[in-house]
Formats: C-alpha cells, structure tokens, sequence
C-alpha cells in the first residue's frame, strides 16, 4: 500500500508541476500589488477569399402573354380578364444592377417585361425609373395620359402590369394613380 500511496503521490507532484500554478496569500502586500499582466489574445487572422462575395447582378422575373393584345383588346372586344388569362410565360433576366430599391425592381420588371413584350408606352419610354412608387407593400403606376386608342391600351396594359408587379417579393398590391397631385405627394 506505501507502494502505490508513493506513486499516486509522485504522479500528483508531476502533475502539479506541469500546470504553473501561481498560488498567492491574501496578505496586505499582495494587495497593494500590481495585479499580473493578463496575456493578450490575439486571435488567427480570417482568410475572406473564401467568403460569399456581394452580388453583383440581380435576376428580374416577368411575365409575357402567350397570345397578342389585339386579339382581346381592340375596340370591338375589350375582354381583360381574358387577356390577362394568357400572360404565363416566366422569363428571368440578369441585369448589371445590384441592391435595388423594391421601387427600383418595380420599375426594372415593368421596363424589362415591356420591351420583350414589344409593347410601346410614351411615357414608359420617357422616364422608366419613375414609372412606380411603392411604398410598404402597394405599388402605384404614375397616371396615365390621355390619348385616341387609350382605353384599347389601358385593356391590356392594366392586366400585364398587375401580373409582374404582384409577382414582385414585397408588393401585395397595385394602385393606378388618377390624379398627377396625388402621385406628386406620394413619398
């Protein structure tokens, strides 16, 4: 037994003396003393090549009518719910831009879905950065202008723009602005 007492002892004492243990007294001397310098951290430098890069594009989804306009919207039919039946086809399309503004994307997908459609808007053409305003979860269409052949226009633009602005993430609903004030003071 004084065998194995005098191992565990010198196991203990080996042990003990690897650790570096500084054991003080709690003495008025001790007290007084500048505390032990505390060993800076430095931690190991972080290798971002790795890391997920900022986007540097960003994917614009619309919708384009599988059948022409003028075969429900042409004076004689104006049948929008019908035309708004065939806008279907998913098209997706990478453009230079990144982080845009839900507004900015509104008026990316409306400009994008436009011109592969072929449709022609005057005032689309004018200025297609300030065609929408969204604001929380509505998107509203700056007013339309009059002009011979409008409402054959408004048939099925109405639709085909409703189609792309909804499917847009954050926009639940689309506002047509009638009034040029109103839409002034929307901020």
């Amino acid at each position: 037994m004084k065998k194995t007492f005098a191992l565990s002892l010198i196991v203990f004492c080996l042990i003990l003396a690897g650790c570096d243990i500084n054991i003080t007294t709690n003495t008025n001397a001790n007290l007084n003393s500048t505390p032990p310098a505390v060993n800076d951290y430095v931690p190991p430098a972080v290798d971002y090549t790795n890391s997920v890069p900022a986007p540097t594009s960003t994917a614009i989804n619309y919708i384009l009518s599988t059948a022409d306009n003028l075969k429900y919207c042409n004076g004689a039919d104006m049948d929008s719910a019908g035309y708004k039946a065939t806008i279907t086809e998913k098209k997706t399309e990478q453009i230079s831009e990144s982080n845009l503004t839900l507004t900015q994307l509104a008026n990316k997908t409306i400009a994008l879905a436009t011109q592969a459609a072929k449709i022609n808007n005057p005032q689309l053409d004018t200025d297609p950065n300030n065609y929408i305003k969204v604001i929380n979860d509505t998107a509203y269409v700056i007013p339309i202008e009059g002009w011979a052949g409008v409402s054959i226009f408004l048939c099925f633009w109405k639709p085909f723009v409703e189609v792309n602005l909804l499917q847009v993430p954050g926009i639940k609903n689309v506002v047509w602005v009638n009034d040029s004030a109103e839409w002034q003071n929307l901020k």
